[in-house]
């Protein structure tokens, strides 16, 4: 069985990973969820690289099926659907903390 791990900066997704041992598959979600990223990290102040590191964290595993790069796909899609341009907006207004 394999696990899918979201990279987040806050509650903004950036980065799926799927992994099974030694094995990943790994897709960036689209430039629209970094320039929130940035656009956050510039509102809270997090400009040096210690406070803008700190935020980042890697959610709960996921068990998945063995099949890494169609399910690192299918994240990436599920993810850009859920997350609207206006969801990601409203992300930024809040400090990247989805309340």
């Amino acid at each position: 069985m394999a696990d899918l791990i979201v990279l987040y900066w806050r509650d903004i997704p950036a980065q799926v990973i799927v992994r099974r041992g030694r094995q990943t598959a790994k897709r960036e979600l689209p430039l629209r969820f970094t320039e929130a990223i940035d656009m956050c990290a510039m509102r809270v102040g997090a400009r040096d690289s210690d406070a803008y590191l700190a935020e980042w964290r890697k959610g709960d595993p996921v068990p998945v099926s063995e099949d890494l790069e169609a399910e690192a796909d299918k994240a990436l899609g599920h993810i850009d659907a859920v997350y609207t341009r206006e969801k990601l907006v409203q992300l930024v207004k809040s400090e990247g903390r989805d309340a």
